[in-house]
């Protein structure tokens, strides 16, 4: 039987890992580009420019921003995760997936609802005589961040918890540790590396954000590589900054892999006892609620608020269909080449052959890249495609190759491929790992073809987590901004670029419709994946 389920992952790799491998290519490719076209290309003016006057204030101010969004999303995510895992109190299991919705959330869009509320003159500011203060800058900035992006922690600290024994943990309150105490002594050192799984998740969106930083007036690298592109056009320039970016992220990921290959959270006795949850009750219980909701009011419900109102004194702008179909398409299909991707690669890391494991690795280095980098990469590498065309080309016809490539709706598909892909694999192997090998012995013995097999077997049990991985990616693409600025084809909007441009101009109001419509549409295909994510912690 065991033979038989071998056999079958031998014949799949055949084409899952020619998919796994395509996968690879197109998420490494732009980074490659990258780092050529900084490493061979010439110095423009506008980097020496930079490097003598902004460049510092964008490296001070992307540390600031980082360190803020990691501080506030480590305590909110870390406290949330524990609550959620280790504590049993009123609407604790609906709050287990709800937490996690914020991230249906563009940071950008609860930007631009947070500083219409707090600036001179608005709600907030009024309401306390000036006390408020105007939500702008580097702080506010990290702030944002840090209450929509906190699920990454949260997700992966409570699962942590929820997996953890109750030895350790029981052994320091025997010895007269308070809660607090051991949680600090030993709940949380064992839960470190997942944490900072999820921190470096958070540094890396809030380095590769623009839209926030942008309408903040928080100077970050994002907004000079933005600037290097369409302000000075030098492609050499952007990609330098590309690349600083990159080895950013390379460092960050270094640092969170080095941090968890010296983790060691194994039980010594080799028994594992779960650690059971401690009811709340009272004051306490009512303490918790609130500790989870305000992450919630503060992220979701109060930005979503202030835009649906706005939206309701606006009148609607032109072009919102138009955007919404174009935002909808490109995340729809974008989606469903991820998801098929990440099922193959899924597929062709169960033949455990070193090649699909370096071409999983590859893919990996795709989700790492902020979408700025990844336009920039594709640009350069489709700019190149065209050059060696041209001259071909005209030799056949006298006169120049049409842009078929560059400012297309696949030059767009093509840099969200390359920023998320990798997205859809982990989701895919997790549930690929629910169809075991006796299940294909067994199927195998009683006359089931491979076709067969992998429809009436396979599919049933993985089907939930592909469809969360294709969402996942949805709602990625929906909420991205940098690289479809930079991609889009002419007089070709999407909702997160008309939610720009009108903020950019000032003109909330005519912002607040399409800025409301991207966590709208998000939200649902978010409640699916929280809840499947749920489920596969129960």
């Amino acid at each position: 039987m065991q033979a038989a389920a071998r056999s079958l992952y031998r014949q799949l790799p055949g084409r899952a890992l020619g998919l796994a491998i395509l996968a690879a290519a197109i998420c490494a490719a732009p980074v490659i580009a990258v780092a050529w076209i900084a490493l061979t290309g010439e110095t423009g003016d506008y980097l020496r420019h930079l490097a003598g006057t902004r460049l510092a204030t964008y490296l001070t101010t992307s540390a600031v921003v980082a360190l803020i969004a990691a501080t506030g999303a480590g305590v909110i995510g870390t406290g949330l995760g524990w609550l959620i895992a280790r504590t049993a109190f009123f609407g604790r299991k609906t709050l287990a997936w709800v937490l996690i919705l914020p991230l249906a959330v563009p940071a950008y869009v609860a930007a631009y609802a947070w500083l219409d509320l707090s600036h001179a003159g608005g709600p907030l500011h009024a309401m306390t005589g000036g006390l408020f203060p105007t939500i702008r800058g580097s702080w506010g900035s990290g702030l944002m961040f840090a209450l929509v992006l906190y699920p990454y922690v949260y997700l992966l600290a409570r699962d942590t918890f929820a997996g953890q024994s109750a030895d350790a943990y029981n052994a320091a309150r025997t010895l007269g540790a308070g809660p607090f105490t051991a949680f600090w002594r030993t709940s949380l050192p064992m839960a470190r590396p997942a944490i900072a799984a999820g921190l470096a998740l958070v540094v890396m969106e809030s380095l590769a954000d623009y839209g926030t930083v942008s309408h903040l007036g928080a100077p970050t690298l994002s907004i000079g590589l933005i600037r290097a592109w369409s302000g000075a056009g030098s492609l050499v320039d952007a990609a330098r900054l590309s690349l600083v970016l990159v080895l950013i992220a390379i460092f960050i990921f270094g640092l969170e892999r080095a941090q968890r290959s010296r983790a060691r959270s194994v039980n010594a006795a080799g028994r594992h006892k779960p650690a059971p949850r401690h009811p709340l009750h009272g004051a306490v219980a009512l303490a918790a609620l609130a500790a989870c909701l305000i992450p919630l009011v503060l992220g979701m419900v109060i930005p979503l608020g202030r835009l649906a109102w706005l939206a309701l004194r606006t009148e609607t702008a032109s072009g919102l269909a138009a955007a919404s179909l174009h935002s909808l398409t490109l995340a729809g299909s974008t989606a469903l080449i991820a998801a098929g991707l990440g099922l193959a690669t899924a597929y062709a890391l169960r033949s455990r052959t070193a090649i699909a494991t370096l071409a999983a690795r590859a893919a990996g280095l795709g989700y790492a890249v902020p979408g700025a980098v990844a336009a920039v990469g594709v640009i350069a590498l489709l700019s190149g495609t065209q050059a060696l065309i041209d001259p071909a080309w005209r030799q056949l016809t006298g006169d120049v190759f049409p842009i078929l490539l560059t400012g297309t709706g696949a030059a767009l598909v093509f840099a969200y491929l390359s920023r998320f892909a990798a997205a859809a694999i982990s989701p895919a192997e997790t549930a690929l790992a629910r169809v075991t090998p006796s299940l294909d012995g067994a199927a195998r013995t009683l006359g089931a073809r491979r076709g067969r097999r992998v429809w009436r077997i396979h599919w049933p049990l993985i089907a939930a987590g592909v469809t969360s991985a294709g969402l996942l990616v949805f709602v990625e693409v929906l909420k991205e901004l940098p690289a479809t600025m930079i991609l889009r084809p002419f007089n070709y909007d999407t909702l997160a670029i008309i939610a720009h441009n009108f903020a950019t101009d000032e003109r909330l109001g005519e912002a607040a419709l399409p800025s409301l419509l991207i966590p709208l549409v998000a939200l649902l295909p978010m409640i699916f994946v929280a809840r499947y994510l749920s489920r596969q912690d129960h």
